[in-house]
């Protein structure tokens, strides 16, 4: 309550909170927001429910205010993570109302000051508050104007965090919901108890990747029985096409790169020579920023107690000092050079914590408690005198000292000795601190930092452009144009695309969703906006220039003939006739595992434990589900086993069994194995409702 004293009778102090705070968290640039709106058009429909275009345009324009001006990130890849995540926010309220699940506001603010999201926690380190003092001063303002710009800023910030919280609530409450609809039989609970049993086995394998076709035939009748028995594995949520495209990249040639070398060159050593940052200030080929740091800095340097810097420029920087000047060449298809210059140093204490004391009054008031607190009077004591109140520091939220205005840092490094001074003052009123804990003093290097992008020429751009629009004009039918793409020196892919499709080429990974082509959402558009056997006309971006062509549309399911399907199908049955193929190979054709590694031409023999309630790493599922079916019977014996994708020979050597758990910690397990509500919640409630996205239409 002292802190919202403070901050509500101090302009000053108001600076610190809603200034130094937004330039860590709002960012005033705007990205250029993709595509066309319309307010009067549905961007999503939820079951009944609608989200309006000017809706989600209102949240991606919020977002986009948030997100680094320098973001690499594709709009329509941002753009449609808004959307699915408003479609999410659908759900989660529809079946939170139709279960008469509430989240008071009570308690969103309970937790967001008890486990405050990183934003609000980073905006209260770096100005000596904490959560709840932010909150208080949000709801009750004071004499502080609650429409000044900065203000509501912080407030726009503080409240998108608490919706935030308020959708997790209610997706906890939900998923705790859910998890309470399966309840476990005796069954399930000796099911689980087996499944926990833990199997210790030696195997033989050999993969199915290392057979020669050859030795196995799939025929088109046996290819078509699969496509009927696994039809329904192909069954299509959304109209998808088949596409393919030729990507051109526009690189610089190397006449740009020397021209490119040689303006770099001149700002390296315009730099080098001035003062400052004066000799390259008007130079419009660069855009210029900064950054304060110390060798303390995490984000910079590694934590490793040693404080190596993670980038050997700022290396350089540092070790050189103040005027030391420095490049960073760009790597691989990137254009942008980095000229990095040291403008000024200084000493400071790296981050404090301030204890402060807020007396309304005049001066000679203001004097009486400054002298009570010279004299050694406790702060929670003057805490008690009327018309003053405390804030007692956090060591949990210390502030950073250069982010401070240079007064109050030179001030607070002048009174570092743990006495009471002077913060702020006026004729009514006073803040006195002194600083409880800090860091201890460190040098603080000013940094200068020029961008410069090489783009490439108009002539290399035309020339690129005009190759590339020959060979749509020569190559006019589908057939012609993906066959003699690589003939004529281009790279021609084939993709499968929906409505929700962001980026050409993107990529599952084992990392998550890997970037394809940057703007190419529009070719995506065009490709549904198009009849099968179209050519696109030539779509440019910053870095890539790009052609599609229309092959197939599906509706209802992915048809035997397409090329897709025929690979999967194929890579089944061959895979099934390579088992049956090595099965009548080796099965019964030695007495132990070491005799069938030898008929295998297994080098190794591999272990593993195997236990059907975890994760299988080493195994098929299929294979260890078949191990752990035999139980107890299965020890010492051998299983020939044709798996999914490879042939094994396996050998159970011990059983452990699961360790004894009471019948209720049991039946919680079983939900957990069989029923992981946290894993499936978004796809479960997906399938709870009928969703339209309708985003491709405005891309």
């Amino acid at each position: 309550m002292a802190a919202l004293e403070k901050i509500r009778k101090r302009a000053a102090i108001l600076t610190i909170v809603i200034g130094a705070g937004l330039l860590a968290f709002i960012l005033e640039e705007a990205v250029r927001a993709s595509g066309a709106f319309t307010s009067d058009t549905l961007a999503a429909k939820v079951g009944s429910e609608k989200i309006e275009m000017q809706e989600f345009q209102n949240k991606s324009q919020e977002m986009q205010k948030q997100q680094d001006p320098d973001s690499k990130t594709d709009p329509a890849v941002t753009q449609q993570q808004i959307l699915q995540g408003m479609i999410q926010e659908k759900l989660v309220s529809q079946e939170c109302e139709e279960s008469n699940i509430v989240v008071t506001g009570t308690e969103v603010a309970d937790l967001m000051t008890k486990n405050p999201p990183q934003s609000i926690i980073q905006l209260c380190q770096q100005n000596g508050v904490d959560p709840q003092t932010l909150l208080n001063t949000l709801k009750n303002p004071g004499n502080i104007n609650p429409n000044d710009p900065g203000f509501q800023q912080v407030k726009a910030l503080y409240e998108s965090e608490a919706q935030n919280m308020e959708l997790q609530l209610k997706q906890a409450k939900l998923a705790t919901l859910l998890m309470g609809c399966l309840q476990a039989n005796d069954v399930d609970i000796t099911l689980t108890k087996e499944e926990s049993d833990v199997y210790d086995i030696t195997y033989a394998k050999v993969d199915y990747t290392t057979v020669d076709d050859k030795l196995v035939k799939v025929t088109d009748a046996e290819l078509r029985e699969a496509y009927n028995k696994y039809k329904e594995v192909f069954k299509l949520d959304e109209e998808t096409r088949r596409v393919h495209y030729i990507k051109v990249d526009i690189d610089p040639s190397s006449k740009d790169k020397e021209n490119a070398t040689k303006k770099v060159d001149a700002i390296l050593a315009a730099l080098q020579n001035g003062n400052g940052i004066e000799g390259i200030r008007n130079n419009s080929d660069i855009v210029l920023d900064s950054l304060t740091t110390t060798m303390n800095d995490k984000s910079l340097f590694a934590s490793n107690g040693k404080s190596v810097p993670k980038d050997d420029i700022l290396k350089q920087l540092i070790e050189g000092g103040k005027n030391t000047c420095s490049k960073k060449e760009p790597t691989g298809r990137d254009r942008d050079t980095y000229i990095y210059k040291v403008t000024s140093t200084f000493e400071s204490i790296d981050s404090i914590g301030l204890d402060m004391v807020l007396v309304k009054g005049d001066k000679q008031r203001q004097d009486s408690i400054m002298d009570l607190l010279a004299k050694g009077m406790a702060i929670d004591s003057v805490a008690s005198i009327n018309d003053v109140q405390v804030q007692k520091s956090n060591p949990q939220q210390l502030a950073r000292a250069f982010q401070l205005p240079d007064s109050l840092r030179t001030k607070i490094n002048n009174n570092a000795d743990g006495k009471f001074f002077v913060f702020q003052s006026s004729n009514e009123s006073a803040v006195l601190a002194k600083v409880a804990q800090s860091k201890s003093k460190t040098t603080f290097y000013n940094i200068a930092r020029a961008k410069f992008t090489d783009y490439p020429s108009e002539a290399t751009l035309d020339g690129l452009r005009a190759k590339l629009q020959k060979y749509i004009n020569t190559n006019k039918d589908i057939a012609a144009f993906e066959k003699n793409a690589k003939k004529e020196g281009f790279e021609i892919s084939e993709q499968l695309i929906d409505p929700s499709t962001t980026q050409l080429g993107a990529q599952q990974s084992q990392f998550g969703m890997m970037p394809g082509i940057k703007e190419s959402r529009r070719a995506v558009k065009w490709a549904y906006e198009n009849k099968p056997g179209s050519i696109s006309q030539i779509f440019d971006s910053d870095t890539e220039l790009l052609v599609v062509a229309v092959d197939a549309a599906y509706k209802d399911y992915m048809p035997f003939d397409d090329p897709t399907v025929k690979k999967q199908l194929t890579d089944l049955v061959m895979n099934e006739k390579k088992g049956e193929y090595l099965m009548k190979q080796y099965k019964g054709k030695a007495t132990n595992l070491e005799g069938y590694a030898k008929l295998m031409k297994v080098e190794k023999i591999d272990s593993a434990q195997v236990s059907m309630g975890a994760p299988q790493q080493m195994l098929e599922g299929k294979v260890a589900g078949l191990i752990a079916g035999l139980g107890a019977k299965g020890k010492g014996k051998l299983q020939i086993i044709a798996g999914r994708r490879a042939f094994y020979v396996v050998q159970v050597n011990n059983i452990t069994p699961a360790r004894e758990l009471p019948k209720d910690q049991l039946a919680t397990q079983y939900r957990q194995q069989h029923f992981p509500v946290q894993q499936m919640f978004q796809s479960i409630l997906q399938g709870s409702r009928k969703i339209k996205n309708n985003l491709i239409k405005f891309s």
